[in-house]
């Protein structure tokens, strides 16, 4: 039967959806705020559509060429070089207001009721005084029944606790994160700028109009928001297309970037790039392909020829041939020499080595490994990229949750918060004391284990309290994120007397507190700073808080500053808080300090800026720091076109530590040239080499254990969420994304397993219940279970929410690297 609708039917109808539309968003008001998630970018802007107080929908930014449809059309040269464009938002910006109106929002500080368990999810609720003299009297119990170090933190570092912890005298945190350490270290040993610093990289810019080859090493940029939401991806698109780069993926995925973007896919074993680095390496030495003018100029010769050396097979009479590493890798020598003169010819080439290549075991060689194979062939600075951190400009971001780069009071000099563990390494930092206190375990293996970088005299820590939060209301779900076994983490928090958490929303992790304290979600209820750096665009959003927290829920900074009080310290911690009545006004000072800091910097390189209180009045208040410079921005100016040495011992690029080389070095707290800390280097190397070598990998795919678990699993992000924020977000579940194992249909055969089953995944640490996704999209061997879902625990300890972190674990690995990769098996559950 025809179904079709007369033409003034049609007509009808589609002005019946206006007019419905229309008196839907009535009496509106519009606000722009930048997004706020800790997703590796941040930085987009969003326009807010709001009435009655509540946020009716969340629209493109439109600050440039509004009503264009294709912004590629239209911008200009100039435009594109100054990012004089919209921001390309990910897909959970659009469903972010059904998360901000989520039932499972966290209202009000809670505590866990009496006579119920850790992680059955029962709460009373309680006043913000008595939540926060509880905690008060608990860590004052702790300090003086157990010693400073009996409070610890859980992953991730949390800056704003440091102030904290130093007037109260007690307190140890954990360092590092899990996004790019390894990349940070390998910055600090050969550059001597700390990874946390220093912004040496790149913008896309600069690559679109510079770069002759364009090398995604481990990047899917349709799922890793680096940059403003897309604006990476279609930065590379257009240098595809505009200036005909062309564009290479390698990866163990097929990837919708190797699909959409690029003219080669090559897929290689993960864990084993820096075989192919070093095969690569082997053939512009051998054939006297690298810059020699460069390496002359700018890299430390006893270094270089000790990795020379070893990459030739001078020194272990190896050579690093592509047969060599063919057999590692599984890439044919064929495709590495093919790969390896394009490379070197395309000058200069902007090879992007992604932080997930180095988030496994070893990870620190194939980060350092990636910034020498550049330096050697020149291509650090313009259209190139050293390999470390890809962030943009060395402008002071405007971050408040960094209380240290202005402190909210003078910092105290008298205590500061030793860095005892890894901090993705909490759990066993609690769970290996009882072996050590047996003798099972000696204090330096303990000490190895858990990464200790800090003072070697002190004691080991004395664990009674778990203080979780901060400093993103995205990085709270430590038992989903932070790399290390679930069940673990779990086992810790139940040796420990009280755990206290901060929460948006009621997360796995926040159902095995004592405490939950309900925070403000940063980018639309808390005024706030939005800033990127990672992804080659520079900006800082200011985020005026466009409606009002529901509940009790209430700024991070403000629940440290009441904490202070209840400690006795309020005003040291927080010299701009005067009442909570002024609380809003008090903050907007102390942005406002932070903004004039930043404006004071951009004064000293004669860039003008408005001043703060005209600043709050623009309809969008942000600063694109692209549109101030007149060239795109490329890492090292300073030394590799001014002449200035690098702050590194020789004044060069060092590609061999002589930290590393020296064995009266190991235990200590290091240092480097200029008397700064090496922060993301423990006191104990393990047998992390001088130099990047090629150690298989721990938990990886020439590790023994194989014979057990076959299976090297990968913990991909996903496109539908910022780590594990948005996975509870019914908008962007269901038929929008299908969580499930990514599975080689060859695996897959030899098991049984077809679509759809459900499987058992496991590993000697936890297993996982999840759907198959049968695939010719991923090599065999390999398994992909996306990180960032929430777990579900049955009564035998077995997940079913597909959480890969249950089956995560190295305790043999350098410390450095994020290990989010391991070894399962899989099989196809019955019945």
């Amino acid at each position: 039967m025809d179904t079709e609708l007369p033409q003034e039917e049609k007509i009808k109808r589609i002005e019946q959806i206006k007019l419905q539309l229309m008196e839907k968003h009535k009496d509106e008001t519009v606000r722009y705020t930048g997004c706020s998630i800790n997703c590796g970018g941040s930085g987009c802007i969003l326009k807010v559509r709001l009435k009655d107080g509540k946020i009716t929908a969340i629209e493109p930014d439109d600050r440039y060429h509004r009503n264009v449809g294709r912004e590629d059309a239209v911008a200009t040269d100039d435009e594109l070089q100054k990012n004089k464009l919209q921001q390309r938002h990910c897909p959970f910006a659009w469903g972010w207001r059904r998360h901000l109106y989520s039932p499972n929002r966290v209202l009000y500080p809670l505590m866990r009721a009496p006579g119920s368990k850790r992680g059955e999810g029962k709460f009373i609720r309680i006043s913000w005084d008595e939540a926060l003299t509880i905690i008060a009297e608990k860590m004052k119990e702790c300090k003086e029944k157990y010693g400073p170090y009996s409070i610890i933190t859980p992953y991730i570092d949390n800056p704003m606790l440091d102030p904290l912890f130093g007037w109260f005298e007690a307190g140890v945190q954990g360092w590092g994160w899990c996004s790019q350490d390894a990349e940070r270290l390998a910055e600090h040993l050969m550059t001597g700028y700390p990874g946390w610093t220093y912004a040496p990289s790149f913008d896309m810019a600069d690559v679109l109009f510079n770069s002759k080859l364009i090398v995604l090493w481990g990047l899917d940029l349709t799922t890793t928001r680096i940059g403003p939401a897309h604006q990476f991806a279609w930065y590379v698109k257009m240098a595809r297309e505009k200036k005909g780069t062309p564009v290479i993926c390698i990866d163990p995925r097929f990837s919708d970037t190797a699909a959409v973007l690029a003219d080669q896919w090559i897929p290689i074993k993960p864990g084993t790039d820096m075989a192919m680095l070093l095969a690569i390496a082997y053939i512009v030495i051998k054939e006297d392909l690298y810059d020699k003018e460069f390496v002359e100029r700018f890299v430390e010769p006893k270094g270089f020829k000790k990795w020379a050396d070893y990459i030739l097979g001078v020194s272990d009479g190896v050579p690093k041939t592509p047969e060599w590493a063919e057999k590692i890798c599984a890439v044919p020598a064929e495709t590495i020499r093919d790969f390896t003169y394009l490379y070197a010819k395309s000058k200069p080439t902007f090879l992007y080595k992604n932080w997930s290549v180095a988030r496994k075991s070893r990870g620190e060689n194939s980060a350092r490994a990636a910034a020498a194979l550049q330096a050697i062939m020149g291509y650090w600075g313009k259209g190139g990229y050293s390999g470390f951190g890809p962030r943009s400009r060395n402008a002071p971001y405007i971050r408040p949750w960094f209380p240290m780069r202005i402190p909210l009071g003078l910092m105290p000099r008298k205590y500061y918060p030793p860095r005892m563990y890894r901090s993705n390494k909490w759990a066993q930092a609690v769970l290996l004391l009882d072996k050590v206190k047996s003798g099972e375990l000696s204090t330096e293996e303990y000490r190895r284990i858990i990464g200790w970088r800090a003072d070697p005299n002190l004691p080991n820590p004395n664990p009674k309290m778990l203080f979780g939060g901060g400093p993103q209301a995205q990085t709270v779900n430590t038992l989903v994120t932070g790399t290390n076994a679930t069940l673990h983490q779990i086992e810790a928090m139940n040796r420990l007397e009280m755990v206290v958490w901060f929460a948006t929303h009621m997360t796995p992790t926040a159902m095995y507190a004592d405490i939950i304290l309900p925070v403000q979600d940063q980018t639309f209820e808390c005024p706030t700073f939005a800033n990127n750096d990672y992804g080659g665009f520079s900006h800082n959003t200011f985020c005026p808080g466009v409606v009002k927290a529901p509940g009790e829920a209430k700024p991070f900074m403000w629940i440290y500053t009441k904490l202070a009080e209840k400690l006795g310290f309020g005003r040291r911690y927080n010299t701009y808080y005067t009442t909570d009545e002024n609380w809003d006004k008090d903050w907007l000072r102390y942005l406002g300090a932070y903004y004039n800091r930043f404006r004071d910097t951009m004064k000293r390189w004669e860039l003008d800026l408005p001043e703060w209180e005209e600043f709050l009045k623009q309809e969008c208040p942000s600063i694109n720091l692209d549109e101030y410079f007149d060239e795109p921005c490329h890492g090292y100016v300073n030394e590799l076109e001014l002449g200035l040495p690098f702050p590194t011992k020789s004044g060069k690029i060092e590609i061999c530590s002589e930290i590393l080389e020296k064995e009266e070095e190991r235990g200590k707290l290091h240092f480097d040239a200029r008397g700064l800390v090496i922060d993301v280097l423990p006191n104990d190397w393990r047998d992390l080499t001088p130099i990047p070598t090629y150690q298989p990998a721990v938990r990886g795919m020439e590790d023994p254990l194989v014979a057990k678990y076959p299976l090297m699993l990968l913990s991909s992000h996903g496109r539908y969420r910022s780590h594990s924020t948005g996975w509870d977000n019914p908008w962007l579940r269901g038929d929008v994304y299908r969580h499930a194992l990514w599975i080689n249909v060859a695996d897959a055969k030899v098991r049984g397993i077809k679509d759809g089953d459900i499987v058992r995944v496991y590993s000697d640490v936890g297993e996982v219940r999840v759907p198959a996704y049968v695939t010719t999209r991923i090599m065999p061997g390999v398994v992909v279970l996306r990180h960032g879902a929430w777990i579900e625990l049955d009564e035998k300890g077995v997940d079913h929410g597909g959480c890969p972190n249950m089956l995560l674990f190295d305790d043999k690995s350098p410390q450095t690297p994020a290990h989010a990769t391991g070894l399962v098996q899989v099989e196809k559950v019955e019945g």
